[in-house]
């Protein structure tokens, strides 16, 4: 049943999403590059650094700035999550959206506590060799992240003319091959999400086989490696197929043209990471852009599914 929806899109929730929704995604990026470099122990307590909200060195230390920044702009974007449970409680008359802003709270403190859970269980404060208590908690940290901004990304949709206007008579098979890209496209975050937790890359790849078979790595690490690029070129054509249905179902040009886009440099970021194994920046842009179009995805399919409700009377 489709929400009775009386007002026009509310333009303060929705900027406050939007600020928020353009913070996470540096919260995201610090935290990608913290990873990139291996800086994720950069200090060995937590919620403080070092026993302080100002350690020694994090300004001058790149492994330090890396992880205290990306505690910080995380702090602030907890901060901002209660702002928006608060003020969609006194301004969102939709039960749904004042809901899913309320859970937006629960994750990113979710959030905080497996990304402590990864370094308080660290092999370097619990002992052992091996370390996969940590390695589990940081792919349920990088996982979280991504559906964290996508439920901020539907939270920010739902004050758009486009949420208000989706009036189409589009059929049920729209959605579901929406669906079906969002979760082939999660599955593929989740893989990568154990690489580079785990340090599971094997960037390079055989020059006679192109840059689909990795050449380096046995076992575990070779088959991940060729999971996580079999379904990225899975999940993409996926998504490609989507917003063709999108486009042949008259969507704006916008919303399915921003889905090819992102595809096509998701694409060569990743090509990206194998020719420079070495550079940080590209595997954390290439991290970040996946994270964009996972939320696009997900808004994209939502709406969808709003156009194949039948009004009510």
């Amino acid at each position: 049943m489709r929400e009775p929806e009386a007002f026009a899109p509310d333009r303060r929730l929705f900027g406050l999403c939007l600020f928020t929704l353009g913070w996470s995604v540096l919260v995201l990026q610090a935290g990608g590059f913290t990873t990139s470099i291996r800086a994720g122990m950069a200090f060995l307590d937590w919620p403080l650094s070092n026993g302080s909200v100002n350690p020694p060195g994090w300004l001058t230390e790149i492994d330090k700035f890396a992880e205290h920044s990306h505690r910080l702009a995380a702090m602030v974007l907890g901060l901002l999550s209660i702002v928006i449970a608060v003020a969609h409680g006194f301004r969102e008359t939709r039960r749904t959206v004042r809901l899913a802003a309320y859970a937006l709270v629960g994750l990113v403190v979710f959030q905080g506590v497996l990304g402590g859970l990864r370094v308080l269980l660290d092999k370097l404060n619990i002992g052992g060799d091996g370390n996969f208590k940590a390695a589990a908690f940081a792919v349920g940290h990088a996982v979280n992240a991504q559906l964290t901004l996508a439920l901020l990304a539907f939270i920010a949709l739902a004050h758009t003319m486009a949420w208000h206007q989706a009036r189409h008579s589009a059929p049920r098979s729209l959605f579901r091959a929406g669906a079906f890209a969002a979760g082939l496209t999660l599955s593929v975050i989740v893989i990568g999400a154990v690489m580079r937790q785990g340090h599971f890359t094997a960037w390079v790849s055989a020059a006679s086989d192109g840059l689909f078979i990795p050449s380096i790595g046995t076992g575990v690490v070779w088959w991940v490696n060729l999971l996580h690029r079999g379904g990225a070129l899975l999940a993409g054509a996926s998504v490609l197929f989507f917003a063709v249905q999108l486009a042949r179902h008259g969507f704006p040009l916008l919303r399915w043209a921003s889905l090819v886009a992102l595809v096509f440099l998701q694409v060569l970021l990743g090509i990206l990471s194998i020719q420079l194994p070495l550079n940080p920046h590209v595997r954390t842009v290439h991290l970040v852009v996946g994270a964009a179009l996972f939320s696009s995805l997900c808004a994209a399919v939502i709406l969808a599914r709003r156009s194949t409700e039948e009004p009510t009377a």
